[in-house]
């Protein structure tokens, strides 16, 4: 018998497996620095949304035309079970009737990374002494938990 035309247009089984372990190799060496970047974006995500808070409760409590309750603390809370910051009803209503933030960004407000989820990162808008060495009171938004440094004072404002 003689051999037709040999000319086969296809990988042998040998290519095969070698193109499927130069990438199973690249995978295992990709897959941890993308999720460190994944993670790292995130992060960077939960920071600006936490100071977009900061700033919005900072802008709320210096604004001479707005009368906020000084017998009231005004509070921000992170994340919730779902991951969803919660912002106090009372403080929503004023940031959407000042039109400081919409209630969309209000209601959609998710903490994504790591490690906001585990820092719980609370803000508070009170009219108090900003230090024990302070004189004088005035409004100020007070952080706890971890993340990014985001108290600041504001200045006075008529109660």
């Amino acid at each position: 018998m003689k051999k037709e035309n040999m000319n086969n247009k296809g990988f042998s089984l040998v290519e095969l497996i070698i193109v499927i372990a130069i990438m199973a190799i690249l995978i295992v060496v990709l897959a941890p620095q993308y999720l460190k970047y994944v993670e790292k974006s995130r992060v960077s995500s939960d920071q600006t949304t936490i100071v977009e808070f900061v700033n919005a409760m900072q802008v709320l409590a210096s604004d001479p035309d707005i009368t906020l309750d000084s017998a009231k603390s005004y509070k921000i809370s992170g994340p919730d079970s779902n991951d969803m910051i919660t912002v106090s009803s009372d403080l929503a209503s004023l940031l959407t009737q000042e039109g400081i933030l919409d209630s969309t960004t209000i209601a959609n407000s998710k903490i994504q990374s790591t490690a906001y989820k585990t820092a719980k990162v609370d803000l508070t808008l009170t009219y108090d002494k900003p230090d024990p060495s302070a004189t004088n009171k005035m409004w100020f938004v007070k952080k706890t938990g971890g993340g990014v440094e985001a108290s600041g004072q504001l200045t006075p404002s008529a109660p």
